[in-house]
């Protein structure tokens, strides 16, 4: 018997892992053809970082770029392939970097380019009149600037310091600097070349996300850089140094206003834009009671870090809903960098469990918020949504007769031979059944039944778990806890701890029903332990004791 059970298991294995293979086999690859730059705006005589990145077989290396020559020259190209194995498959990214320089002033246009039938979408390059230099003689510029002269309380402001040199230095460095009252948040840095004249400019940006955190005057130090001058040919020791170079931004004043009178939410959110979206595990217009779905939250904002963004809830201030039950999940805060500064973002999760039938609407979300491109006030919102929870309906009885053997006519239809395949069937499985019955038998402990056997070590073990949970006040583990007790002492599975109650003596129903209602609450944790543990133990055994012999099996169901 135990031979067959694991032939059984391997056959089964080997089916799974089948399906498995055939299933992965028929998924689509999704294939892609993108095209980035590092800018949108530049001037005239300066490059530009084109990355074309292609998966799924695509060779970047070999698309046609000609349509670049229109308004680009392509100054330098470079290829890369990256190899990654993901989740049992690999999966191969090809890019193809360029360095273009712009032909002309205005907005210029970077064309779609096309392979395998993949198209790149098309962009658009704001090209600005050449820079002035400085008159003089000067090779190396050192300077900072910021993108706007005021901004609001801890709105966004960019500080960009910009080195510009057309000789080669060693041993560039830039000075610590520190901005009271902000908070400062390093960027990536980005370089690029600049042909004026003659001479050709290699032009370095260091950018940084500067947040006022006191409105009036803020103060940019100057920021110093030193660096050596690197002289034509080399000397025995390597390169030949010339003179130390030290520069100094000038100091930069900036006007922080205030938070406006007329802004009506209670966390002031200034940004360039702010958008919430949700995200349902489980649609909420088609629960039952019981059921469980996972509500997603998640607010997006241009210009502001992640740690400035407000926690959402699906009640948002309304009043609790007692039918409805809220667990807050995990949530999640970041933020990413995009051409123009920070993007923050923070998720929210929270399950939500339905206790009872009926229609409930969750009230719609507002967020206020500060316009900083239109200096504005805004809302951001999610519509209010309908929760529809089934009541759990009773199975129909049918009458006798509809499961009495077939009639005359249906078995004079069908032929005699099919009635000897299923009668041998029948006695095949029920020949099984027995031999399986018998083989468990003999693997219980001496002296105990098969209700016993089965139902015993599940209740104890759910009663050392149920102790446990009360000495760390862990309401989710309780709660689990106790319904594997009815598991096990029941044999069958609970959905909650009211239907438990409905199922236990008048003593316990009591105690589980004012557990449920203060679930989460300390107090009701510390001061039930005594009580409920000793309530479990003096619960009578089931009416029904046929039921209890699959208790083993209900303690850890597969579906």
């Amino acid at each position: 018997m135990i031979r067959f059970a694991g032939k059984n298991r391997s056959v089964l294995g080997s089916v799974r892992y089948g399906l498995l293979l055939l299933f992965s086999l028929s998924l689509p690859v999704m294939a892609e053809l993108t095209a980035s730059v590092d800018r949108r705006e530049i001037a005239l005589g300066e490059t530009l970082r084109l990355t074309l990145s292609g998966d799924a077989g695509e060779q970047p290396a070999e698309i046609d770029l000609t349509p670049l020559n229109r308004d680009w020259e392509i100054l330098s190209r470079s290829s890369a392939t990256n190899a990654r194995f993901i989740n049992g498959q690999n999966q191969v990214t090809r890019t193809l970097e360029m360095e273009l320089a712009p032909l002309r002033e205005g907005t210029l246009g970077i064309p779609s380019l096309s392979s395998g039938g993949r198209q790149t979408t098309p962009l658009s390059i704001r090209v600005n009149p050449e820079p002035v230099i400085a008159a003089g003689d000067a090779l190396v510029l050192f300077e900072a600037s910021v993108d706007q002269p005021a901004v609001y309380v801890q709105a966004e402001l960019m500080l960009t310091v910009t080195l510009q040199q057309a000789i080669n230095l060693d041993g560039g460095e830039i000075s610590a600097f520190d901005i009271p009252d902000a908070v400062v948040e390093p960027l990536e840095r980005r370089s690029f070349q600049r042909r004026l004249g003659n001479r050709t400019w290699l032009v370095t940006e260091l950018r940084y996300a500067v947040y006022p955190q006191k409105s009036g005057a803020l103060k940019v130090p100057a920021i110093g850089f030193t660096a050596r001058e690197v002289q034509p040919g080399r000397s025995l020791l390597g390169a030949r140094l010339g003179r130390r170079l030290r520069l100094a931004s000038e100091p930069i004043d900036v006007e922080v206003k205030s938070v406006p009178d007329s802004f009506p939410g209670e966390v002031w959110l200034p940004a360039r834009s702010l958008k919430l979206e949700e995200n349902w595990s489980v649609e909420p217009d088609g629960l039952s009671v019981g059921d469980s779905t996972t509500r997603t939250l998640t607010v997006v904002a241009d210009g502001l870090q992640g740690s400035q963004l407000p926690p959402l809830s699906s009640l948002q201030g309304a009043p609790e809903i007692p039918e409805l039950r809220f667990y807050p999940d995990q949530e999640a805060i970041d933020q990413t960098e995009l051409l123009r500064g920070l993007q923050g973002r923070r998720e929210q999760s929270e399950a939500l469990v339905a206790r009872a039938g009926g229609n409930w609407t969750l009230p719609a979300i507002r967020v206020p918020w500060w316009n900083t491109e239109t200096d504005t006030l805004s809302f951001a919102a999610l519509p209010a949504r309908n929760v529809t929870v089934r009541s759990a309906a009773a199975t129909p009885n049918l009458p006798d007769t509809a499961i009495l053997a077939p009639t005359g006519s249906d078995v004079a239809a069908t032929p005699a031979w099919l009635w000897g395949v299923a009668v041998s069937g029948w006695l095949a499985a029920g020949l099984l059944f027995w031999l399986f019955l018998r083989a468990r038998a003999k693997n219980l402990p001496a002296g105990l039944g098969p209700a016993a056997g089965a139902r015993e070590p599940g209740v104890r073990q759910a009663l050392v778990q149920i102790r446990r949970a009360l000495e760390q006040q862990d309401p989710g583990a309780l709660r689990q806890a106790v319904l594997q007790w009815g598991a096990g002492h029941h044999g069958k599975r609970f959905s909650s701890l009211s239907a438990l109650a409905a199922a236990s003596s008048e003593h316990l129903r009591d105690i589980l029903n004012d557990l449920d209602r203060a679930l989460y609450s300390a107090a009701a944790a510390s001061t039930a332990s005594d009580a409920l543990i000793s309530a479990l133990r003096d619960e009578p055994p089931p009416r029904d004791k046929s039921s209890v012999k699959s208790a083993s099996l209900a303690l850890y169901p597969t579906g």
